[in-house]
């Protein structure tokens, strides 16, 4: 985009292009005065944002946690190479008002499921758009806008293929109706970032890292940067200009280069990722790094220790355990090994394919220490195996697209069309360059579904209103659901697991019971965020409280809500 273009930007021009698009002149002023909550600053992020800004909209709230990585410039058109290492949010911000100086942005580097964004912060907007990739995350965000009562527009895309999803809950079918399958038949991967949340964003890592040490680096790869640790890189440092080796043998050589790659990305990146930890929820296990004494004494026992043939039969285990943290170390050391003699016989990249043992042993591995030190479950050779040829990537005119359906929908929906008359679009991938038929389309338009009657979101929403310095948790459950609500509650815990009241516990621990009991909301700090209800007849509810001085304590039952 040419900035000087469009550094003169008229918004009036705008305006008259929305009056005349939708015949009338009140969607003017619904543009003008809407605030828009955007979360997500990444590919479809961009998209929207900028096309909000050109479609007249003043007042949006940008909310996105992540930096700018060398992997986000050839899709995410609206940072540059100087902004690598920089907040998203922050710089879209500033070159969006560079742009257009009529904008009124407002950013916060923030997870979304903060406390620094109550119920009240989602109920200002008009609408929030959805622009994550994080399943957990989108499944919060639907949870929040079903409370606040806002339109949500739920949006996503893997590779040639994406979605534009209307969301009224109680009213249209939401986020949590329809069950997302825990192993897809593609794996998308926007961005590798310092906070993987599955393993096969370790996983990806892993593959990501065999191409920087040992193949042919591209710019998309989110580990680019780091291209001073490549094998031929590195073999240039212990080489003098006559030919001429600095170690004394190929094994010394060997051990200082494995020694190396292991120190830079097993233990100090490790350890960095450690430190920014108190800037998401999500925290990390305790690291099993090793000690400089024990990767020496892996540098020398791994060669009698492994061979390929044991670790050719591990793969073809499907009931193989998966590998501890000590043992991927050594197979990680290991296949470095291998690989480095395997370059320096080939002279030339060595490309990464799943069926090669060493090759998927060094990728097994990588990705079992990753997941270790966040926590993810890891996997063994043969799931690893599965899982790395379903990768694609994303694209970048897949997310234009979506930026421009969703925006085009809430444009639709401000001019007064009801969230239910409007429709879920689909982006398909053609194989062809264009249709043959003129009736044949890439946009696939669906009818918004009812919400599904076992959706816990959609009708078992529980919104509780009070002061929550003063009341206790005995009063919440005695005054609040059992008289209010006329239920005999079982259990009512946090999403994290923590439990602030179980029936059972008043008999089986009475002191721990009595303490919880007598403490108020505030001091337990469950307030602002999802509760887990299980009543005695095995009903399930999701709660929300509510914090508000004025109000002693008030719950109230969330049916459907239809559109202002």
């Amino acid at each position: 985009m040419d900035d000087e273009c469009h550094s003169h930007a008229d918004p009036s021009n705008i305006y008259k292009g929305a009056e005349h698009c939708f015949s009338s002149c009140q969607i003017v002023e619904k543009i003008r005065h809407s605030k828009i909550l955007l979360i997500g600053v990444g590919g479809v992020g961009c998209e929207v944002l900028k096309n909000l800004v050109f479609s007249g909209f003043v007042n949006i709230h940008l909310v996105d946690l992540d930096t700018i990585s060398v992997s986000n410039l050839n899709r995410q058109f609206l940072f540059r190479s100087e902004d690598v290492g920089k907040w998203k949010a922050v710089v879209a911000k500033d070159r969006i008002t560079k742009l257009c100086p009529w904008s009124q942005i407002t950013v916060s580097v923030e997870n979304i499921r903060s406390k620094e964004f109550p119920l009240e912060f989602f109920k200002q907007f008009a609408a929030v758009i959805c622009a994550l990739d994080n399943h957990k995350a989108r499944l919060y965000v639907n949870e929040v806008c079903a409370f606040a009562q806002v339109p949500l527009f739920e949006t996503g895309s893997t590779g040639y293929q994406g979605q534009v999803t209307p969301i009224l809950a109680g009213s249209t079918e939401c986020y949590n109706c329809e069950p997302k399958p825990q192993q897809t038949e593609h794996i998308a991967v926007c961005t590798i970032r310092h906070r993987p949340e599955s393993v096969e964003h370790c996983i990806v890592w892993a593959m990501y890292l065999f191409d920087v040490l040992f193949g042919n680096l591209e710019d998309s790869n989110p580990l680019s940067d780091e291209k001073e640790y490549k094998v031929s890189h590195l073999a240039r440092e212990w080489t003098f200009e006559d030919g001429a080796r600095k170690t004394s043998t190929e094994q010394e050589w060997e051990n200082m280069t494995c020694e190396r790659v292991v120190n830079k990305f097993f233990i100090e990146d490790l350890q960095f990722v450690e430190s920014l930890k108190k800037d998401t929820l999500s925290s990390l296990s305790i690291l099993n790094i090793p000690t400089q004494e024990q990767l020496r004494r892996y540098l020398l026992n791994v060669d009698t220790k492994y061979s390929v043939e044991d670790l050719k039969l591990e793969e073809q285990n499907p009931h193989q355990l998966v590998w501890t943290c000590d043992k991927a170390y050594e197979v990680l050391i290991f296949c470095l090994k291998q690989l480095l003699r395997r370059w320096k016989e080939s002279k030339s990249a060595l490309t990464f394919d799943e069926n090669d043992t060493i090759s998927l042993a060094f990728v097994t591995a990588a990705s079992t220490v990753r997941a270790s030190a966040f926590d993810i479950v890891a996997k063994n050779s043969f799931d690893v195996r599965g899982i790395a040829g379903r990768i694609i990537p994303a694209l970048s005119i897949t997310n234009a697209v979506i930026g421009d359906i969703v925006v085009f929908q809430l444009l639709r929906f401000l001019s007064g069309t009801c969230m239910k008359d409007l429709c879920n679009a689909r982006l398909s991938q053609v194989s062809r360059p264009r249709p043959r038929y003129l009736d044949e389309v890439i946009i696939t338009p669906e009818f918004i579904r009812p919400p599904v009657a076992e959706c816990i979101i959609c009708h078992q929403l529980l919104l509780v209103t009070c002061d929550a310095r003063n009341v206790t948790v005995r009063q919440f459950i005695e005054d609040g659901l059992k008289k209010q609500m006329n239920m005999e509650p079982f259990s009512v815990a946090t999403d994290v697991g923590y439990i602030i009241y179980d029936s059972e516990q008043d008999c089986e621990v009475p002191v721990e019971a009595q303490r919880i009991d007598k403490s108020t909301i505030a001091q337990l700090q469950v307030e602002e965020q999802p509760l887990s209800i299980l009543d005695e007849s095995g009903v399930y509810y999701r709660g929300w409280i509510r914090h508000q001085c004025d109000v002693s304590l008030s719950i109230e039952r969330i049916f459907s809500f239809g559109d202002d």
